[in-house]
């Protein structure tokens, strides 16, 4: 599709962020819909955040690694055989090929063009047939390297120079999860929705404070004591609460011992959500795909109960939680049509959304620098 040319910072300009959420007005839908927003965004906000990268279990032993693209980079988050996790370049310094794909575990990295094959460190181990050139010093061809951190049973990786560790910046979160800790939880799924829809419509949907629950997920809305939905807002997160609405039974448990009385859902700029209810953690990692794309990655996590009672649990909490992505899809999709006609331009903030008013500033700002 054919976009004709804006005056971007005019555009990023008509959005203020002055204004308290019940007067302010949402970014213009050029946000949503122009490919040079999206440069922007990948060059100012992607490439300068902590972006989530895997569980650490799937990279819990030595030589295991997993591929990872962020803003149209590509790395592998590894450990070496020393048991230190690195976040290597996964492009050959030769002529660019990629080295891996998916996830498994190596000995080495071997480039699939030329056989360049670098240690799990990342530095040159051979180069095949380049010993004759001059001035050919293997020392400076290792592949580059980006900070990495475990935060909990998440890696993330930093594609710039981070001002703060993860554990700094996500603190104020940590002490809200301490009650909760389950430390018994294991990796056990999975899952990716493509969605024909921009990275921010499913995050503003994330962030509305519950004010589309009731509409669009009657399933859940039954669930939850909506009147007592609440938003607090941090620095670079925010966090939503909710009440379970009644002891209920749900697949031979007790409802309330499913969600352990309530929800926390939890946004981390600029595309990371953690959900954490009772014996169940998922996080819910937003790619860009494209202006009018995404990719969504559900992880979860579960205690690690054992058992045919356990099995249906785990089976029957995915397929719940399904239902209401699907219905989420549906709508994010809808909505980037609508946010593509010539008929919308900007629309208002409800009251609780005070969490997506959040994102949209903190967005502005990142995008103005």
């Amino acid at each position: 599709m054919k976009h004709s040319a804006i005056d971007l910072a005019a555009e990023l300009a008509r959005f203020r962020t002055d204004l308290p959420v019940e007067a302010a007005a949402t970014p213009p839908s050029s946000w949503y819909t122009h490919p040079d927003v999206l440069a922007r965004e990948t060059e100012t906000v992607f490439r300068r955040s902590w972006q989530y990268a895997c569980p650490t279990d799937r990279v819990a032993a030595p030589k295991s690694y997993v591929r990872v693209d962020v803003a149209g980079d590509s790395y592998l988050v590894l450990r070496d055989r020393n048991g230190t996790l690195r976040a290597l370049s996964n492009v050959c310094r030769h002529h660019a090929a990629q080295l891996l794909e998916g996830a498994g575990c190596v000995e080495q990295l071997v480039c699939p063009y030329h056989g360049w094959t670098y240690d799990l460190d990342g530095s040159l181990r051979s180069a095949r047939d380049m010993g004759a050139l001059a001035d050919f010093d293997r020392q400076r061809f290792s592949l580059p390297q980006v900070p990495v951190e475990v935060w909990g049973p998440l890696v993330f990786l930093h594609p710039g120079r981070p001002a703060r560790s993860v554990a700094e910046e996500l603190a104020p979160l940590a002490a809200l999860l301490a009650p909760t800790d389950t430390p018994e939880l294991r990796h056990v799924h999975r899952r990716r929705y493509p969605i024909q829809c921009n990275w921010k419509v499913f995050i503003d949907n994330y962030l509305d404070g519950g004010y589309h629950v009731a509409h669009l997920h009657h399933g859940l809305a039954g669930q939850l004591e909506m009147g007592a939905y609440a938003t607090q807002l941090f620095e670079r997160f925010n966090v939503q609460t909710c009440p379970s609405a009644r002891a209920a039974e749900f697949h031979g448990r007790d409802f309330r011992a499913r969600i352990g009385g309530g929800a926390l859902y939890a946004w981390i700029h600029p595309n990371l959500m953690l959900n954490r209810y009772g014996d169940i953690l998922d996080t819910n990692w937003v790619v860009p795909l494209g202006v009018d794309r995404c990719e969504v990655v559900f992880d979860y996590w579960f205690s690690a109960s054992e058992g045919e009672d356990a099995r249906r649990f785990i089976e029957a909490s995915l397929e719940a939680s399904d239902d209401v992505q699907q219905e989420d899809v549906a709508i994010c999709e809808s909505v980037q049509r609508g946010v593509s006609s010539r008929s919308y331009d900007t629309g208002r903030y409800a009251r609780s959304e005070g969490g997506m008013y959040q994102f949209h500033r903190l967005l502005a700002e990142e995008l103005r620098r």
